[in-house]
């Protein structure tokens, strides 16, 4: 806030820069990214899935089916099975093969935001 004395104005005037509200914002490229991605982690696929618009959902879905044998648990587990034998389950996790959407929903967002920021940039 500007102060009505005139010798102390100039002083003054830089005083919120570095305040406790836009902290968290202070010296980063994409503002708030961190707490956004802890917030979307903490969301159900169902409520990621709310977030997203129709092009975020295919990017994210896109990607996922990409480094997801196409989306097919059954696929996963026959190839653990050429790769490891009948007995894949006590050498590797399946879940080390076979990531949920959810990251890739997460991931999909973010991107989002980090463009609305660089289009504000503009």
């Amino acid at each position: 806030m500007t102060s009505s004395n005139i010798s102390s104005r100039k002083q003054n005037q830089y005083q919120e820069q570095l305040s406790i509200g836009n902290g968290t914002t202070h010296d980063e490229e994409y503002p708030y990214l961190s707490d956004i991605s802890q917030l979307l982690h903490r969301l159900s696929i169902l409520e990621l899935e709310g977030l997203c618009t129709l092009q975020e959902m295919l990017l994210a879905k896109s990607f996922w089916e990409a480094t997801n044998y196409g989306g097919s648990p059954e696929k996963c587990k026959k190839r653990l099975t050429e790769l490891y034998g009948e007995d894949w389950d006590e050498h590797v996790k399946f879940r080390d093969h076979f990531v949920s959407i959810k990251r890739y929903y997460v991931w999909s967002l973010l991107i989002s935001h980090r463009q609305q920021w660089n289009q504000r940039e503009k």
